[in-house]
């Protein structure tokens, strides 16, 4: 095996959704304070590039390929010497064995366990996902400094963001709340009635501008709210995840459902107030200053059952999100801002 003085070519692999690939993000910081002269690479699953593509601890961004002649032959052309694979996918592990590279390192996979990783690290759940794939990382006695996510807005994102709150006339000093009322899957919505009448609440309080982000499907969703609100918000539902990211760092506030744009949201230092109904708290509840998590914490299947055992359960979550009022988050939005 080589010795990891001698690794000056690093993959990371990661096909995810949003938030799952923003949690990666310590594990980049971590490689390149630890492989400072190293070329660092990260290979993410298509529309994903955005997430990283400003990061300045990487050097080169690949996007995953579907076929794979082409796959093997894109990373065994670059001559890595260490994969780190973060997640537990033989398929994965197979592409970087037959690219060559010398040295893979990850988690134990669900199909073959150790079989063709040199480093196999247990896949641990039980713990927030940021320190999940940072276990890979420790495995090679990499110190973590720092775990929290990070996203890089880019010029272009920055452009953006100007013009779009100078169009929209968001640019007047007032402070920018945004309110995101989608979800992946309907029980993790908190109702959009709930989401109006906050909205009305947030502008009062605060004489704040109102932004409801939602994703490019979810736009009868937004104009639920809209419809039962006194104030007239803005709407954005067809930003990329670098505009996005643009617009939820210029944000005072972001009050969230448990779903990517709330992880971004984190990783660009906004503060974050995060609404969980079916989801697993220990895994998924961004634990770092700055942001405020809501949840029903005496429903012990919030610390137990993974995301999708929770399909199974869509019942109780519309329960815990029930229990959650407007005036509940208000309450937590004044002790977040002082």
């Amino acid at each position: 095996m080589l010795n990891l003085e001698q690794i000056n070519r690093i993959l990371i692999v990661r096909l995810a959704p949003l938030g799952e690939t923003v949690l990666t993000t310590p594990v980049i910081r971590a490689l390149r304070e630890h492989f400072r002269e190293a070329h660092i690479a990260y290979m993410v699953a298509p529309t994903r590039e955005d997430l990283v593509s400003a990061n300045p601890h990487l050097n080169e961004i690949l996007t995953y390929q579907p076929s794979v002649p082409k796959l093997i032959y894109q990373i065994a052309r670059r001559k890595f010497q260490m994969a780190v694979i973060l997640q537990p996918t033989f398929r994965l592990v197979l592409h970087t064995f037959l690219a060559r590279i010398p040295l893979r390192v990850g988690f134990e996979t669900n199909a073959a366990r150790k079989k063709l990783l040199n480093i196999a690290v247990p896949n641990n759940t039980a713990q927030h996902e940021t320190q999940r794939y940072l276990d890979v990382v420790r495995a090679l006695g990499v110190e973590i400094t720092d775990d929290e996510p990070e996203v890089f807005v880019d010029n272009e994102g920055k452009a953006w963001i100007d013009n779009f709150l100078k169009i929209k006339k968001l640019d007047d000093g007032k402070p920018i709340i945004g309110i995101n009322p989608g979800a992946a899957t309907i029980y993790r919505r908190w109702d959009a009635a709930n989401f109006a009448v906050l909205g009305d609440l947030l502008h009062e309080t605060y004489r704040a501008h109102i932004v409801i982000t939602t994703g490019p499907r979810e736009g009868e969703l937004a104009d639920q709210v809209v419809a039962q609100m006194s104030h007239s918000p803005v709407i954005v539902n067809q930003a990329t995840a670098m505009q996005l990211a643009a617009l939820l760092q210029r944000c005072n506030l972001y009050i969230s459902n448990d779903t990517g744009p709330m992880h971004l949201s984190t990783a660009v230092k906004t503060p974050t107030v995060a609404l969980f109904g079916a989801s697993n708290l220990i895994q998924w509840a961004p634990p770092w200053e700055k942001h405020a998590v809501i949840a029903r914490k005496d429903c012990p299947l919030m610390k137990t059952l993974s995301s999708k055992e929770w399909d199974a359960h869509p019942d109780r979550a519309r329960e815990n999100l029930k229990a959650i009022t407007p005036d509940t988050v208000m309450a937590t939005v004044e002790k977040l801002i002082k």
